[in-house]
């Protein structure tokens, strides 16, 4: 798995970055279950998903490290933004894998989600004589192309916020290194951060709230190995990593709307639950060969 050894000065800064980025992303919780945030979640969202960047900047004046550290996790360069475009097709990859999996089971049924595109048309154009199903259709898959570029625009600074302390921070301190050991722990801890959102917000689990603590920790700690990979090549930049944050947030949702399961059901089996935690285990399994088979090139290429 790969060892991280820690002085005891990482563990310190390890601690009060988590504790700091728990904190306020429970206080921005209390504060929407509260009415104290507006009932669009927009706001929420981009002041919890940036709280992780605050708890750095917070790390970084304690520790004196200069605030001016973050840049070390914003480089960019020609070969970071072809890396930066290229990272959302891996969660597209993750999604081929889904997709036959579910689909071998009858989980997953495309036309659930062109009707549930049909039912918005409808509303939209009700009194227009457009034909609805094939405008659905068309619009449906539009969609799905269309979150490409919401992953690398507006998700991916939304996420931003995340990764700086989580691929960008917490990761320099374990190491930097693409270890399983990493992943599981900056997965972990990631996941974890999520518990108050989901238990108090229902947050991607609304019916299943404390099963759904340790499923998505289990699939964050998925989504972290691909990512430690891509921060890794790209020196330590996160901004590829977000763009592929991004991608996750745009369009792993087809894998629960695409379905004609009741969301209650949905929610533990889908993209959020076992086939989804199933696809992504493929998808790591998949990488680390081909990570293991490129490193044993190099290692051919020096001899």
């Amino acid at each position: 798995m790969g060892e991280i050894n820690l002085s005891i000065e990482s563990i310190r800064k390890i601690i009060v970055f988590a504790a700091a980025s728990y904190l306020s992303a429970l206080i921005f919780d209390v504060m929407l279950l509260n009415g104290l945030l507006p009932t669009n979640t927009l706001l929420w969202g981009f002041l919890r998903m940036w709280s992780p960047t605050l708890s750095v900047i917070l790390c970084l004046l304690i520790f004196k490290e200069g605030i001016l550290k973050i840049r070390d996790f914003l480089k960019i360069s020609a070969k970071l933004l072809r890396l930066y475009l290229l990272s959302p097709l891996i969660v597209y990859m993750a999604l081929g894998i889904y997709i036959l999996i579910a689909v071998s089971f009858g989980l997953f049924d495309f036309s659930a989600y062109v009707d549930l595109v049909a039912r918005g048309l409808t509303e939209t154009l009700k009194d227009s004589e457009a034909d609805i199903a094939h405008l659905a259709q068309i619009s449906a898959y539009a969609q799905i192309a269309l979150a490409y570029v919401a992953a690398v625009t507006l998700n991916a600074l939304f996420a931003l916020g995340e990764e700086i302390g989580w691929r960008g921070y917490l990761y320099s301190l374990l190491g930097s290194k693409p270890t399983f050991k990493a992943a599981l722990i900056i997965g972990a801890l990631w996941g974890f951060w999520h518990t108050s959102s989901i238990i108090l917000l229902g947050h991607n689990y609304q019916f299943n709230r404390l099963v759904g603590v340790p499923l998505f920790t289990a699939l964050t700690v998925l989504f972290t190995y691909p990512q430690i990979i891509i921060t890794y090549m790209a020196e330590g930049s996160v901004l590829p990593s977000s763009a592929f944050h991004g991608a996750i947030n745009a369009i792993w949702g087809l894998t629960m709307i695409a379905t004609r399961l009741p969301i209650e059901v949905g929610e533990l089996i889908l993209g959020l639950g076992l086939v989804g935690i199933i696809a992504w285990t493929t998808l790591n399994i998949m990488l680390h060969i081909s990570v293991k088979k490129k490193s044993s090139l190099s290692e051919l290429d020096k001899s």
